[in-house]
């Protein structure tokens, strides 16, 4: 009996076996439509009343983040839909910037009205950036003034030392931010031929290169030492291949794989040392990164993880489960615009955020 039972069993574990590899080697169905147009389609799907996109699916909110409006706007422009890019930064044009200068981090997507909005540098240099790929991409000078003004804002920022504080009344200067700061002015200052946005660019990268680079990777910001996976990407990104060395730094850091599904699995990077997901928008950045390094392998390993994370809805999810940011916020298994937009980038081998 107990022979029997034996066999049995064996025979059980082998059908498994042979399942799990026959799931394993099944393709996927072909696609009707690329990945790319599906993403975009999902994209432009998000876009509300005011011109300004739903972040995010599942949340429920109808909060509109700059930075993610920004980033769809890019990947418009990068996709040569000019018109869906209009929509979007009419949006910002209608509601108008703050006294300062600069756009609120947050809006309501269908009417555009402050929802609990933060003024800061980040997200600025972001929009910044879509003004000025707009400009370059087709010659309509209507967001330049509104561009200048932004501008303006980030540099009232500026420090003695040439870095960028992160808003008004701190004195924290992050290296995520001024990345992205020198990247949108020095091309504000290519793009309308300004020489002044040019020569500050300048002094923010004299303070990456001095207070954030170490030789190896950079610091998260100026005397800060916490680990984080986008500034190491946006360095090689912005700076560069000879500042790429981060981007590879940080596998043994914030590298993971994690399960998505009963038995698959996806590996990428998380934002921060503690691993317990996958960010999706990180590891396209990573991927990205890897394609300035010239690393087309580990380019398009990274791209075919993360496509593991692609919905029949053309978003891919913000990570493969709900995780510690590092900043006092989860990322969470949400259907997102940043890492689709990111994904549009990829696709396309644009780096829309190289200094010009």
């Amino acid at each position: 009996m107990v022979k029997k039972l034996s066999v049995i069993l064996l025979v059980v574990f082998c059908a498994a076996v042979f399942y799990n590899a026959a799931e394993a080697a099944k393709p996927e169905p072909a696609l009707q439509v690329p990945r790319v147009e599906m993403a975009l389609a999902f994209l432009r799907n998000q876009i509300r009343g005011s011109g300004l996109l739903d972040s995010f699916v599942e949340d429920n909110s109808d909060y509109s983040y700059t930075y993610d409006d920004a980033l769809a706007a890019m990947a418009f422009l990068s996709a040569g839909d000019t018109a869906s890019a209009r929509r979007v930064l009419d949006g910002f044009f209608n509601i108008g910037s703050q006294p300062e200068g600069g756009f609120l981090h947050r809006y309501y997507a269908s009417s555009g009205m402050p929802a609990d909005g933060i003024l800061g540098a980040g997200h600025n240099a972001y929009l910044l950036q879509a003004m000025n790929m707009y400009y370059m991409k087709t010659g309509d000078a209507k967001y330049n003034m509104l561009a200048q003004g932004i501008a303006n804002y980030i540099i009232n920022l500026q420090a003695e030392d040439g870095g960028v504080c992160g808003k008004e009344g701190v004195a924290w200067k992050s290296a995520e931010n001024n990345l992205g700061a020198l990247s949108a002015i020095h091309n504000l200052g290519v793009a309308q031929n300004i020489q002044y946005y040019r020569d500050k660019a300048k002094e923010i990268q004299n303070f990456l290169i001095a207070e954030c680079w170490d030789g190896q990777r950079f610091l998260t910001g100026e005397d800060d030492t916490m680990v984080v996976t986008d500034t190491q990407a946006l360095g090689a990104i912005i700076l560069g291949r000879q500042y790429s060395n981060g981007a590879y730094w940080i596998k043994n850091y914030t590298g993971t794989t994690k399960k998505y599904a009963s038995r698959k699995t996806v590996t990428g990077f998380d934002e921060n040392t503690d691993r317990d997901t996958v960010w999706i928008e990180g590891t396209l950045a990573e991927a990205m990164a890897f394609m300035v390094a010239g690393d087309l392998d580990s380019f398009n390993f990274y791209k075919t993880e993360a496509e593991k994370l692609f919905l029949s809805t053309g978003a891919l999810y913000a990570a493969t489960n709900t995780g510690t940011t590092g900043f006092d916020e989860d990322f969470k298994h949400w259907q997102a615009v940043a890492p689709t937009a990111w994904y549009v980038f990829v696709c396309k081998q644009d780096n829309v955020l190289a200094k010009k």
